[in-house]
């Protein structure tokens, strides 16, 4: 056992974790203040299509989501359920009876994988009706639990979610499925990169790289997506984080997973450990890295897997920081960029260092750190 866990310091990155505080209290931003709230069904639609003479609407907090999510009540139901609003393409296909989430729903649930499982579909108005799985996130439940050092329960928990990621790394690619169809590849790869570079050191720290640096970038960017994509063989959740991941009593299940698709078998395991809504300390990170690539061992091979997990980790956090960018400054989703601080200080040597893309690895994050807004 590590010393995290013997001793009494905090599982967290202090630092990180006080300016990720200063900056919430600063922004504070509703998300009713929202301009793209989509309105639910109105409620004697809901009561026809559930068979209620009553029901009761409340409007749930959301984080980066195009969709909107309602918690539904009635005395004349057992429990609570979930209305999905959905907009735009999702609408659509919800319509033409093809909506991904319920395809892939349907698929982990037969994995015995835990996820809400649909209940109505109501086409005409863009909306879906789920199971609910409560308020209790897995970023919540960690917070708590550390607030009275209770380690042990936090490893238990992540010993939960790498066995969740074993059951979905053995479901074998069938080109019938609507997840198979979409892949890590070269092209997404290449995108989510040139989107951070767009989204993020342009927009948020106005850096503009001179010419050579402009071609290592993009000669690198080549060279580290192409490399990714020939390891995309396994299914991945694609958002595989502590928001994503409902704790119900000692029970966990996994939402937003309407995305997954071929992936490196690491991908969803560095999403996880280097999750930046929990500021973990970086010597907790490598010990949950650690046990989780122990339980992947039991599926892939412990070498392919450290031979590529420093890759997904630069990739990962570059997308989702710029990722904050954009809901921050484009969006106008809330303060996002509070997590930025977390997720450089994993850019380190130690987790991303490659001489294959040494400007990726080594320079453009000492420059990034460098420019980091105070």
């Amino acid at each position: 056992m590590s010393n995290s866990l013997l001793s009494n310091q905090s599982i967290f990155d202090e630092s990180c974790l006080d300016l990720m505080t200063q900056n919430q209290q600063k922004s504070n931003l509703s998300a009713k203040s929202r301009s793209d709230i989509l309105s639910p069904p109105p409620k004697e639609i809901l009561c026809e299509v559930l068979n209620l003479s009553d029901i009761s609407v409340e409007w749930l907090a959301g984080d980066g989501s195009d969709r909107c999510y309602y918690r539904l009540s009635s005395d004349e139901l057992n429990e609570t359920l979930v209305l999905m609003q959905l907009s735009q393409s999702d609408a659509k296909t919800l319509q033409d009876d093809g909506y991904d989430w319920i395809k892939i729903s349907t698929l982990l649930h037969s994995k015995n994988v835990p996820v809400p499982r649909p209940v109505k579909v109501i086409a005409d108005y863009a909306a879906l009706i789920i199971e609910d799985y409560g308020d209790i996130m897995l970023e919540s439940k960690v917070m708590t639990l550390s607030e009275s050092k209770d380690l042990k329960t936090i490893k238990s928990l992540y010993k939960k979610c790498f066995n969740l990621i074993v059951d979905m790394l053995q479901i074998i690619p069938d080109s019938e499925q609507v997840w198979t169809q979409r892949s890590f590849d070269q092209e997404k790869y290449s995108w989510e990169l040139n989107f951070f570079k767009k989204q993020y050191l342009e927009q948020v720290l106005n850096i503009s790289f001179s010419p050579k640096q402009t071609q290592q970038f993009e000669d690198e960017v080549t060279q580290i997506s192409s490399f990714l994509a020939s390891r995309s063989k396994y299914f991945v959740h694609r958002d595989f984080h502590s928001r994503n991941i409902m704790c119900r009593n000692t029970d966990l299940a996994l939402i937003d997973f309407q995305d997954a698709r071929l992936g490196a078998a690491s991908y969803d395991l560095v999403s996880l450990v280097f999750d930046n809504y929990l500021p973990f300390s970086l010597d907790f990170r490598e010990e949950l890295l650690t046990d989780g690539v122990n339980s992947l061992a039991t599926i892939v091979d412990a070498k392919y897997l450290e031979d590529e997990i420093k890759a997904v980790i630069l990739q990962r956090q570059f997308k989702a920081i710029g990722t904050y960018g954009f809901l921050t400054k484009t969006k106008m989703r809330g303060d996002y960029l509070r997590y930025v601080s977390p997720a450089l200080s994993t850019l380190t040597p130690k987790f991303v260092a490659d001489a294959r893309w040494p400007f990726l690895a080594e320079e453009l994050p000492a420059l990034m750190k460098k420019s980091l807004p105070i």
